[in-house]
């Protein structure tokens, strides 16, 4: 596909200086070209503007299908990729530019539309969102006749990356109008004031802030403290001397930083005040006491209003007094104000890229080309390890631990899995059954606690303290989705098939009942039972099967060859109703599907679906082709 732009091909080993960028505004012309040719060019030095114009001023632009933007710090190339992901505005190219260095990655994404922008208002309302949903970007490529140099070396992303403007500017439609509404209130505040600054945020976002009068402007009756007008007017030189600390505090992971701001500071404090649990609203104009602030049961603190039903933690406080229109704006915001960093070594940005290729190779097609039955196993679940991946990005520690094979492990409460898909703590369960399904496939890993160090242990296991069972804490490692570990994938899909798997009848007892010992207990690791010794020493005893489970499926067995003697067949639906009749008890569909793989390998039978002549020959009345279960040499 071939896009119009302004072009100039000569290309420079490092960033033009003295009288090169004039050269290069005289010898920048319209050109038509194809994706993949500009994607070399400007990895390799040349330059260009990705707008098409007549002229070099604003009111010289005609049209623009490629957008960019431009990284130079305090961000990553991995970072920005997975926000891509995230956004679902997936780039077609990128490049480093030529002051990128491993340690400051600099850097530039490009965008393409699906169709060419002929409006101006359209193309600079994206590009403004475009910043704000990007707040790691600079923003002076909000100009339309922004030049980009080039640089020195390729990101490939997917030439065929097509983005659909029209739906972006509606889906973030409210955020538009609070940016245009933002920037009216700046102009009108500076244009009071007669003056304005600069404030710094973090590095190089930069943006407007009107210089605070005695009496700015706040949306709450709270009038006179001065840090809700502070955070409201994002003056971060005030809220930095205030709460600033000199010594930087440093964390492994983006979850213990989360953890620490919701948790480890006071939200009454910093909104000073003395009795938060009663308080008028910093959001509505309250007459009376409708607000509060506690601590819930993990410990995060809690704004609450009864009057305009808002719940926020603080960094939902902060974001919304400050009209932050993203998340990573806010953290960052949060991190200035209290001299937070999160470092990452080498060795964790390593592990954070292979796990965000998995995410790749499970959203371009890689993975259902090269594991069809698995992926179709997985279908309706694969949101799931989307999620526990993401988690994974969050949870990478820096102490290099990895399980037997040099995957990394991670841990992570039941109640933070359930949060983080969005389920209540009641279903914890139903996530269980899920990761077991993800388990077996070989696509995630569940270790046993006695295969991690001692150090690492006690560390996971200080969340548990005074918690209830749903925040037990949970081991995991991610293989990579790689072509090499493909077969091995798909052979377990193929076993899931073959063994007439379904998410229903996901259990301990299936798994030990059609493959044995050793699956199970690799599968559901915290059921191995562990026995005192008289000498005080422990010891691991076989979890099997419960009484009251071999004997419904003993009377499976007898009512599946009483069908079979009448019928020629058994369907799970006639043993339901026979053992009812028969035994006198209700069973449910689930105790079959745990016994059927076990029972079918003993007696000589299994589980097919019938065709016409099947349907024909036992004489089935039916809608469909349902399975049944018959003898096997038929």
């Amino acid at each position: 596909m071939k896009i119009k732009c302004m072009l100039d091909k000569k290309t420079f080993a490092q960033k033009p200086n003295g009288f090169e960028p004039g050269g290069i505004q005289k010898r920048l012309s319209q050109t038509e070209i194809e994706i993949e040719e500009l994607a070399i060019l400007m990895s390799n030095g040349a330059t260009f503007k990705p707008a098409l114009l007549n002229g070099t001023k604003s009111k010289d632009w005609l049209s623009q299908q490629i957008f960019a933007l431009d990284f130079d710090e305090g961000t990553t190339i991995l970072c920005e990729l997975k926000r891509c992901i995230e956004l679902n505005i997936n780039p077609v190219f990128g490049y480093k530019t030529f002051s990128y260095t491993e340690d400051k990655e600099k850097f530039r994404l490009v965008f393409c539309n699906n169709e060419i922008i002929t409006d101006i208002d359209i193309r600079n309302d994206f590009q403004k969102l475009l910043i704000e949903l990007f707040p790691n970007s600079d923003n002076v490529t909000f100009d339309p006749t922004r030049l980009f140099f080039g640089g020195i070396g390729l990101i490939e992303c997917d030439f065929d990356n097509r983005i659909n403007i029209d739906n972006i500017l509606n889906k973030y439609n409210d955020m538009l109008n609070d940016l245009k509404n933002n920037d009216m209130e700046i102009k009108n505040k500076s244009s009071n004031s007669g003056a304005s600054r600069k404030g710094v945020l973090h590095n190089n976002d930069i943006i407007d802030i009107p210089i605070l009068s005695s009496t700015p402007k706040t949306p709450n009756s709270n009038s006179d403290i001065y840090t809700i007008k502070a955070i409201s007017n994002r003056d971060i030189k005030y809220l930095i001397e205030k709460y600033g600390s000199s010594d930087k505090k440093i964390f492994e992971t983006n979850q213990e930083f989360i953890d620490y701001i919701r948790k480890k500071i006071n939200l009454g404090e910093l909104l000073e005040f003395h009795y938060p649990s009663s308080i008028k609203c910093i959001f509505h104009d309250d007459n009376n006491n409708s607000a509060g602030i506690f601590q819930a049961d993990d410990g995060a603190w809690i704004y609450k209003c009864f009057g305009c039903n808002v719940t926020y933690n603080i960094v939902g406080v902060i974001e919304r007094l400050a009209n932050f229109q993203s998340r990573p704006r806010t953290y960052k915001f949060i991190k200035d104000m209290f001299n937070l960093e999160i470092m990452e070594t080498e060795w964790q940005k390593e592990q954070k890229e292979i796990l965000f290729e998995n995410l790749n190779i499970l959203n371009d097609g890689e993975f259902e080309i090269n594991c069809p039955q698995a992926n179709k196993n997985i279908k309706g679940i694969k949101h799931y390890l989307e999620k526990l991946i993401l988690i994974a990005m969050n949870n990478v520690h820096n102490e290099n631990l990895t399980d037997k094979d040099g995957q990394v492990v991670f841990f992570a409460s039941a109640n933070y899995i359930c949060k983080q898909m969005g389920i209540s703590p009641n279903s914890i369960n139903k996530i269980y059954q899920k990761l077991v399904v993800l388990t077996y496939h070989k696509l995630l890993n569940k270790l046993d606690d006695k295969e991690l160090p001692e150090r690492f242990l006690k560390r996971a296991m200080a969340i548990n303290i005074n918690s209830d069972k749903n925040n037990h804490v949970n081991f995991f490692s991610i293989p990579s989705f790689t072509v090499n570990n493909s077969p091995e994938i798909e052979q377990r899909g193929k076993q899931w098939k073959e063994n007439h798997y379904t998410m229903k009848g996901v259990s301990r007892e299936m798994f030990y009942r059609a493959e044995g010992l050793e699956v199970a207990n690799k599968l559901y690791p915290q059921y191995k039972k562990v026995t005192e010794n008289v000498d005080g020493t422990y010891q691991v005893v076989d979890r099997t099967t419960t009484k009251k489970s071999d004997v419904r499926t003993n009377n499976i067995v007898k009512v599946i060859h009483e069908l079979i003697d009448e019928y020629g067949y058994a369907t799970e639906r006639k043993i339901v109703i026979s053992l009812k009749d028969k035994y006198k008890y209700i069973t449910t569909e689930i105790q079959i599907k745990k016994s059927l793989k076990e029972i079918c390998d003993l007696y000589g039978l299994k589980r097919i679906r019938a065709n016409k002549i099947i349907k024909e020959q036992y004489n089935i009345n039916s809608n469909g082709y349902p399975f049944i279960i018959c003898k096997e040499d038929i």
